[in-house]
């Protein structure tokens, strides 16, 4: 367990400490079209949209971070207290911890703090050829009473982790059996290296029906890895920028009929959660702006997300659009 512990606690230690972005976010690239007379009254935008039947006050998702240690249940309440405040949906960091170790369970028991508002189990895709099952996978969507599953997909971190769990086959078949034994929707998510066309299209066609290309330009989980192994040149370095960029996922998963994408990596506003919706995404999600203000209190994150919100509705302002459809019926441009 106390492996399990650091490696947890040395990942929140490097994301706060150390540059794990190594490349720009893909929204910088882009700007929304400008309005010179919008011709609306500001106060009467509707940022709202729902997830999952619940209403979120703007299309904000709070990204998976952690759990299994004890800050790590403090993180979690304090997302979950401010997610229910203002109206946003949470992610939980990954789950496995608790089959092994079942008093870890409190550590991402946070419903009784949100309990209005979409809340994600979470666990990794290639658990399931390391033992895992729908039985184990439905333990968890229950301890925490979530609405949905977070199946994250994380080869190449795992392939630089001196833990990790590098057995990635045939693993499309065992997704789509477990699919079909929940009771709970699936979103299939990367962790900062994006996913492509055809593993988005083979992942709807198991019946994924959400899914967060979490592209290059935010961390960068092959180099937060790499900064725990001891050679400053190790695979962590060396593959740190490898992988799709936001915008380029966002592109290129949007062709697909019948998905619904979220766009994580390199958000780090409400302007651009504006953007992603003009590149497809029906919602944004971040995780690294709001680990800091969850080491410190609920109103911490409120803050964050209030502050994101105002910028979210005063990008919808600047362009026109009176609402979220509106906003997504809008093509971002390219700067020169």
């Amino acid at each position: 367990m106390s492996n399990l512990s650091n490696r947890k606690q040395d990942h929140i230690d490097i994301v706060l400490n150390e540059n794990t972005e190594p490349i720009s976010s893909s929204f910088d690239k882009y700007y929304l079209p400008y309005c010179a007379l919008p011709e609306i009254d500001m106060g009467k935008i509707d940022p709202s949209t729902t997830l999952l039947n619940k209403t979120l006050s703007f299309p904000f998702i709070i990204s998976s971070m952690t759990g299994g240690l004890e800050k790590g249940e403090q993180i979690n309440k304090n997302l979950a207290i401010a997610a229910q405040q203002e109206k946003v949906a949470l992610g939980l960091g990954s789950m496995r911890v608790i089959i092994r170790y079942p008093e870890m369970l409190k550590t991402f028991q946070v419903r009784e703090h949100c309990p209005d508002v979409p809340l994600f189990a979470n666990i990794g895709i290639v658990q399931l050829n390391y033992g895992f099952t729908a039985q184990e996978l439905k333990k968890i969507i229950d301890g925490v009473q979530a609405d949905a599953l977070f199946v994250h997909i994380n080869h190449l971190q795992e392939a630089i982790q001196p833990e990790g769990d590098t057995n990635f086959e045939n693993l499309i078949p065992k997704l789509e059996k477990v699919i079909s034994q929940l009771n709970v929707p699936v979103f299939a998510k990367e962790v900062g290296h994006g996913i492509d066309y055809n593993t988005a299209k083979r992942l709807r066609d198991i019946g994924v029906k959400y899914i967060d290309v979490s592209g290059m330009g935010g961390c960068s989980w092959a180099w937060i890895e790499g900064y725990r192994l001891p050679d400053s040149r190790n695979l962590g370095h060396t593959f740190r920028a490898e992988g799709i960029p936001t915008d380029h996922a966002l592109k290129i998963c949007s062709k697909l009929q019948d998905i619904t994408l979220i766009a994580g990596g390199g958000i780090r506003s409400g302007l651009d959660v504006a953007k992603s919706l003009t590149m497809g995404a029906s919602y944004a999600t971040a995780a690294k702006p709001f680990l800091d203000p969850a080491l410190k209190s609920s109103e911490a994150v409120a803050r964050t997300i209030q502050q994101w919100k105002k910028e979210f509705i005063v990008a919808l302002f600047t362009s026109g659009a009176s609402n979220v459809n509106e906003m997504s019926d809008m093509e971002c441009l390219k700067r020169d």
